[in-house]
């Protein structure tokens, strides 16, 4: 019998996580696969998952983006893609591994129904089946399923921001007819409650119409997040770097190993709880960004549990070198030896005003052909630095530690004439003084 994986993208699912879960059990106990894929959740959504998936993956945020993470650490032979607040019916896998197999086919979707009582509610389903059969076009509500080969053939989900659903269906249709199992999935009706049936439904037929005549997917996300757009007016028009990489050096979260000047002061379980909330608040950032693909680059223990809650095993690497300005060199180098980046971005964990347009502006600095881009810091070093090839002359003979670091490192611009940009001035914890700026942060950082 073919194998299958269920991939669910999630992004602050708490309340409904857990529940969904456990009646995917079953499923898991036949020999199925079950993998989340999370996108930067800021409730308890992560925690939720442990014990009731085979994998917990990390994704910057973004359907396409997450379900392509997912299928690519998949196992199975057939791939489901299902949202968090969608219930498959309870024979889904002999339902759509016999409906491929008599029918012929090597992808499709279940049928669905709203969660809702009202009537309007069964006649929207009944309208949104028969839309997805005379189309050939599912939603993602509908729980789309494709044989593994066939998703890589057509290498996976576009990465647009919206319509992810409509894209890959007009790829696999070219390709060959949807199977059609005999099953109902059932959907939470939630958004539709929400914001109001009428107002959902003009638009999401807005939407669908603007992206057939060619509106462009970020433009759609607009109209689809106003309340997000309003919260950070620059994040919808950022475009991901998609040949960039953003390295975050880490020590390991270890008592008496972390923040040692400020531990003189407060305390050592004090400062390494101050560090362990900086360093979420920094994954938790970049994973919702999806600026560019990073990684962690630790002191040590490439397993520790705080690592893995940020980001995926695959993605965490020891630093190599004497002393930090020969394992930024390191880094740099190996990160850029790889065919698929351009530029590389280095930074700290200790930088909690650090936002994504900030970074942004920094790669985008580095591709339009800048050598070398600098965040300044208050005490005289950086809290970045980023570049399009290796250099390894600006790591050396610097007085790590010092309030010479960004002075002379300018020097060893100067004398290699190399182009650099410097951003503005940031301000980084390491004493006492700093701490409360980290409650006037957006939002406040805490961390007893």
């Amino acid at each position: 019998m073919k194998t299958l994986s269920i991939i669910m993208p999630v992004r602050n699912e708490a309340p409904i996580i857990r529940q969904q879960l456990l009646r995917l059990q079953g499923i898991r106990a036949a020999g199925h696969e079950l993998i989340v894929v999370d996108g930067g959740s800021t409730d308890s959504t992560v925690q939720q998952t442990e014990g009731l998936v085979d994998r917990c993956e990390h994704s910057s945020v973004g359907r396409s983006r997450q379900m392509n993470a997912g299928a690519a650490v998949a196992s199975g032979d057939i791939l489901l893609f299902l949202h968090a607040d969608t219930e498959l019916p309870t024979d889904a896998v002999e339902q759509l591994i016999g409906a491929m197999q008599s029918q012929g086919r090597r992808w499709g979707w279940f049928d669905v129904r709203l969660s809702g009582a009202r009537p309007a509610f069964t006649l929207l389903a009944t309208m949104m089946n028969r839309r997805a059969r005379l189309t050939s076009v599912c939603s993602g509500d509908q729980a789309l399923f494709v044989e593994r080969a066939l998703f890589q053939q057509i290498a996976g989900f576009p990465r647009i921001a919206l319509m992810e659903d409509i894209a890959i269906s007009k790829a696999l249709r070219r390709l060959g007819r949807p199977a059609r199992p005999v099953g109902i999935a059932t959907t939470s009706s939630r958004r539709w409650q929400e914001n109001g049936l009428l107002a959902t439904i003009v638009l999401m037929w807005k939407l669908r119409l603007l992206y057939f005549i060619g509106v462009s997917p970020a433009r759609l996300v607009e109209l689809y997040y106003p309340q997000a757009l309003a919260r950070e007016p620059q994040a919808l028009a950022r475009e991901n770097h998609g040949r960039a990489r953003l390295a975050v050096f880490a020590r390991e979260p270890r008592l008496g190993q972390v923040k040692s000047r400020l531990a003189v002061e407060i305390g050592e379980p004090a400062a390494l709880a101050v560090y362990e909330a900086m360093l979420r608040r920094l994954g938790t950032l970049l994973n919702q960004a999806g600026l560019a693909a990073w990684e962690l680059w630790v002191t040590s223990n490439t397993s520790h549990e705080r690592f893995l809650s940020l980001c995926n095993k695959k993605d965490i690497h020891l630093q190599l070198g004497q002393d930090l300005g020969a394992r930024m060199s390191h880094t740099l180098q190996q990160t850029l030896r790889r065919g698929d980046t351009d530029v590389v971005v280095l930074i700290g964990t200790d930088c909690p005003a650090l936002t994504a347009d900030y970074l942004h502006r920094a790669l985008s600095a580095l591709e339009a052909g800048t050598d070398v881009v600098l965040g300044p810091a208050e005490d005289g070093g950086y809290v970045l630095i980023g570049a399009r090839a290796p250099i390894p002359e600006l790591f050396e003979g610097i007085s790590w530690g010092s309030d010479q670091v960004l002075a002379q490192t300018l020097v060893r611009l100067e004398a290699s004439q190399l182009s650099c940009q410097l951003l503005e001035t940031l301000w980084d914890v390491d004493r006492p003084e700093d701490l409360a700026r980290l409650r006037q942060l957006e939002p406040p950082l805490h961390w007893g």
